[in-house]
């Protein structure tokens, strides 16, 4: 199922846009300064949908975040290669999305995809690191990062080192999680 082609740069499902929404509804009352997204498409409307939940009609003066998409957060390639998980030229992405900020990405094509081999686990580390670098400059204090469980699992894995913390386990679909990072 996961090699099929039908499923090159998949979109949300219906339960997908569901939960979407619910992980918006969960966020309201907190702060939004900005909204990361990897440029997957199913990233990309998990953050619309969430901060359309976010931004209730009982909140109309809250300010809307800036959204930044990030090619550096989208899933990680260490399970196999899935059509699901390579995306579509960023300048077609730009159209369907123009509220997002794609500066951080310098290739209209996708040059993390291979159709011969999957990531490797060091290449993915290596993202993780750019991911965390391009964090630590953005300024911002509240941010929603919209990603993938493979990704986020990397991203924990090497920075929180307790067997059994919260952080290690793997992401469900549509799960909300806060953190706090102190970058030093």
């Amino acid at each position: 199922m996961y090699e099929d082609e039908r499923y090159f740069d998949a979109g949300l499902t219906i339960d997908g846009r569901e939960q979407a929404k619910e992980a918006g509804l969960l966020l309201q009352g907190s702060k939004l300064d900005v909204v990361v997204a990897s440029p997957l498409s199913r990233a990309l409307q998990t953050a619309m949908i969430a901060c359309k939940a976010w931004k209730s009609p009982s909140q109309p003066l809250l300010k809307d975040p800036r959204f930044v998409c990030v090619e550096w957060c989208r899933e990680g390639m260490t399970c196999g290669v899935h059509p699901c998980n390579r995306r579509r030229t960023i300048s077609e992405i730009k159209s369907e999305y123009p509220q997002f900020d794609f500066s951080s990405i310098t290739s209209n094509e996708d040059d993390i995809w291979r159709h011969d081999k999957a990531e490797t686990q060091q290449d993915l580390n290596h993202r993780v690191a750019l991911f965390l670098e391009w964090l630590e400059t953005l300024e911002a204090k509240h941010v929603l990062i919209c990603s993938h469980c493979v990704f986020l699992h990397a991203l924990f894995a090497d920075f929180v080192k307790e067997q059994h913390n919260t952080a290690n386990s793997w992401f469900g679909r549509g799960e909300l999680r806060s953190f706090v990072f102190e970058f030093q």
